[in-house]
């Protein structure tokens, strides 16, 4: 994914905490994200069990349960696909200069395809339920009350202890709400950590996906939003591997994006497509759907997608250039047929103006294409050659914009 240029008209910059709450004070964005989750639990009893389980607050301080970080990474997808957001209005975005056009870029990507980002939210993380264990340091209240899993409890052989410890957590913290009922959701997830000092982990939960009930349920979320196989594929090594993708991109780590260029030859994807992919669910999952809580109040680290298109870059530079070269030129093939098709090409032009070809000509041509493409001033001519180009260059807008350009 390489473009030189950022094609987005920029706002004023806001900074990452501030656009993530901006979007989720909207509540459009809220209820489209809601209406997804609540279809989602109705037709999957796996989801529903999804959605309430515990998550801890070192990592997810967006809330006390998965719930609250799908509904805020499915506020991201709709906000930027609705253009409520836009990554290169983002501060911390914005400073990485050179990354304009790659930034851009992912913002397409993210758009185009809403369907598989939709169905990575709901199952990346589905697997959490069955695999939940917990911790607290020797002391606390937690381990008092015996909230530290052997290490025996990470295996399937175990589920049934997990069940046992995860139904008791969730009866404390449910009896500790009841006691804090005017404080909102994020202020008792906050006391109860200081309370009782439980951690929560769930080992290898990401490549549980290669599981058969949890490879059932993404088939049939993938059939539900009309996914094609491909993408069907592409969503099992992007969710089994999600979890190393954050790991791997919290540093910079050249030879992290060998390993997915080497994962993405190996399984017959295409590698660039590959890379866009994991990009996207990388931002939606560990920057915009992760809150983090500090002394300063909540935050969302940007570090992991900064440092991916870092090492995407310097894993092999060269590739950098051909990939712009290659969009420039494709670019370029697609303006000059839209010119073609509204009477703006050389030929057409040539008739309009009564001009033969040379250098006069080529003169006027490449101002009123310029013009066009907001790059200058058009040039004047008697009144009806205006007109007409006029009447031309808003048929070549109506045939860009539909594009999405």
């Amino acid at each position: 994914m390489w473009r030189l240029e950022s094609v987005h008209e920029r706002s004023e910059a806001e900074y990452l905490d501030q656009a993530i709450e901006r979007i989720e004070g909207d509540p459009l964005l809220r209820e489209q994200a809601d209406a997804l989750l609540h279809g989602a639990s109705a037709q999957e009893p796996m989801i529903t069990q999804l959605l309430d389980t515990p998550q801890d607050i070192r990592f997810h301080a967006e809330g006390p349960i998965v719930k609250d970080h799908l509904r805020l990474m499915l506020t991201g997808l709709y906000a930027l696909a609705e253009g409520k957001l836009h990554l290169i209005d983002i501060e911390e975005f914005r400073r990485l200069k050179g990354f304009e056009g790659e930034i851009d870029e992912l913002e397409e990507i993210i758009k185009e395809n809403v369907g598989l980002f939709e169905v990575f939210t709901l199952v990346h993380d589905v697997a959490k339920y069955s695999t939940i264990t917990f911790s607290a340091p020797e002391g606390s209240r937690g381990a008092d009350l015996g909230f530290n899993s052997p290490q025996s409890h990470h295996f399937d052989e175990a589920a049934h202890e997990r069940a046992a410890l995860r139904g008791q957590y969730q009866d404390l913290f449910k009896e500790f709400s009841a006691m804090h009922s005017t404080a909102s959701d994020r202020e008792i997830q906050v006391q109860f950590s200081l309370t009782y000092g439980i951690q929560i982990h769930y080992p290898h939960h990401g490549r549980k996906i290669h599981a058969p009930m949890y490879e059932d349920l993404l088939d049939r979320f993938c059939e539900a939003h009309q996914l094609p196989s491909r993408d069907r594929d592409l969503l099992d090594d992007l969710i089994a591997h999600h979890m190393e993708f954050n790991t791997d991109f919290g540093r910079e780590k050249v030879s992290s994006m060998r390993r997915y260029m080497h994962l993405a030859k190996k399984r017959g994807y295409d590698a660039d497509d590959f890379i866009d992919l994991m990009q996207g669910c990388l931002f939606l999952d560990a920057v915009i759907g992760s809150k983090r809580l500090a002394p300063h109040g909540y935050w969302h680290d940007p570090t992991p997608l900064e440092k991916c298109l870092r090492s995407e870059h310097d894993w092999a530079p060269e590739r950098r250039m051909e990939r712009a070269k290659m969009n420039e030129s494709k670019e370029s093939r697609e303006r000059n047929k839209a010119f073609q098709g509204a009477g703006l090409d050389g030929l057409s032009l040539m008739d309009l103006l009564g001009m033969d070809a040379g250098k006069e000509f080529g003169i006027s041509l490449r101002r009123i294409q310029a013009a066009i493409l907001g790059k200058g001033e058009m040039p004047r001519f008697e009144k009806k050659i205006d007109q007409e180009i006029s009447v031309r260059a808003g048929e070549y807008y109506k045939q860009v914009f539909q594009k999405g350009e």
